[in-house]
């Protein structure tokens, strides 16, 4: 009781006067792994956490036959992801009626580090996709999605499944949708991340659409998900191009 009566007294006090702030020191500290915590008590708070966060990072989720790396118009790394996207968002949307997810879309900016040769690790997909991106599913009209990919086409290529098209002075030329040409009176599916659909990399066009669907999982746990039952079933990844996106010269 004394000292809540004496911090009350010095809070008084100083309530009743004007200060003046005459000097400021600061320094930076760097944080990575080189910090050393010299408090015991916070290291031995901080040690089953980190112990536990190190296990659940250092699980084999699958093997990968080879490195897939990122590129564009297209790329070994994009394929396997849209791919991947495009499987598990046509089976997650099974729960909505009437919706059938076509294409799939992953941007390469998205996609942070390579896959590498052998074992494919959770740490791995957090450095893969390091970001909170949650799936996201929208339908558009086939003019809408012919605009779409002309803002893909004018970044030089992305991510992309269930599609085929050439990119020419920077707009696709011979879009097709499951080999099929667009048909501008149809709708189309379309899987990507809430950050794309939110008008992200220049996609200002997607945040006028009105039909969207937010299933509530983030892209993240549904790679994990996917690389482990192919684990289970003993498949390995692999990709390769296939001419999905190209230059028309």
């Amino acid at each position: 009781m004394k000292n809540l009566i004496v911090i009350f007294l010095l809070l008084t006090l100083i309530s009743c006067r004007t200060l003046t702030i005459n000097k400021i020191e600061y320094s930076n500290i760097h944080l990575d792994s080189t910090l050393v915590i010299t408090d015991s008590k916070i290291d031995s708070i901080i040690l089953p956490y980190r112990l536990e966060l190190e296990k659940d990072m250092n699980i084999v989720l699958c093997y990968s036959k080879e490195s897939l790396f990122n590129g564009k118009p297209e790329s070994t790394l994009t394929n396997f992801c849209a791919d991947l996207l495009l499987a598990e968002s046509d089976s997650i949307c099974l729960r909505y009626p009437n919706v059938h997810i076509e294409i799939a879309m992953i941007n390469t900016g998205g996609l942070r580090v390579p896959i590498p040769k052998g074992q494919v690790k959770t740490q791995v997909m957090f450095e893969l996709m390091p970001f909170e991106n949650e799936l996201v599913f929208l339908k558009l009209s086939g003019t809408e999605l012919k605009t779409f990919i002309d803002h893909i086409a004018s970044r030089g290529g992305d991510g992309i499944s269930g599609m085929r098209f050439g990119i020419k002075d920077k707009k696709s030329i011979n879009a097709e949708v499951q080999g099929k040409p667009i048909d501008n009176s149809k709708y189309y599916w379309l899987a990507l991340s809430d950050y794309l659909a939110n008008g992200g990399d220049g996609n200002e066009q997607l945040k006028s659409i009105k039909d969207k669907i937010y299933p509530g999982i983030k892209l993240r746990d549904i790679f994990i998900d996917h690389l482990k039952k192919m684990n289970k079933n003993n498949i390995q990844i692999e990709s390769k191009k296939d001419g999905r996106i190209y230059n028309e010269k």
